[in-house]
């Protein structure tokens, strides 16, 4: 009987930290928007005076702001960098090419960190606009993926 509790009490010890480790595992709503300037947005100090954006303002105040995040001024490769990580000249094959909307881009060599989140039992979803070629990383990347400039259907397109 000594030696069963000392087996389990490693393994329920185990069990027990995983489960407190998940229940802490934070969620994570990333809102990414390119081609404006921080003055836009409330939350933040040299916003425009006729700005109002209560919504937005509640979220930065109970989760995190970025102050010092620079990125491309094109959409796409704005994206391309939230998505991998890299800069984009980084990015070689994540362009457009060839007839639109193709694209070059191969998840094997630079694979999206949504991807690492599905891994590790989140939930991801994309909801917005998709300039990066026909390859929306749906069911592989994103759980959810609702692509504005796209039709739902494609065989109606």
């Amino acid at each position: 009987m000594k030696r069963l509790k000392q087996l389990l009490l490693p393994f329920l010890t185990l069990v027990l930290a995983s489960q407190v480790c998940e229940a802490k595992r934070p969620n994570i709503l990333f809102i990414y928007t390119d081609d404006h300037t921080h003055r836009s947005v409330g939350c933040y100090p040299e916003s425009y005076d006729w700005v109002s954006t209560p919504n937005i303002d509640q979220l930065a105040k109970s989760g995190t702001r970025f102050t010092h995040a620079y990125i491309g001024t094109w959409c796409m490769p704005s994206r391309a960098t939230m998505l991998t990580g890299l800069h984009p000249y980084g990015c070689e094959s994540m362009r457009m090419e060839g007839d639109y909307p193709g694209s070059a881009y191969d998840p094997e060599v630079l694979p999206f960190w949504p991807k690492v989140f599905r891994q590790n039992g989140y939930v991801t979803a994309q909801i917005g606009k998709w300039h990066t070629g026909v390859d929306t990383g749906a069911n592989r990347d994103w759980d959810y993926q609702v692509v504005w400039n796209r039709p739902r259907y494609i065989e109606n397109a």
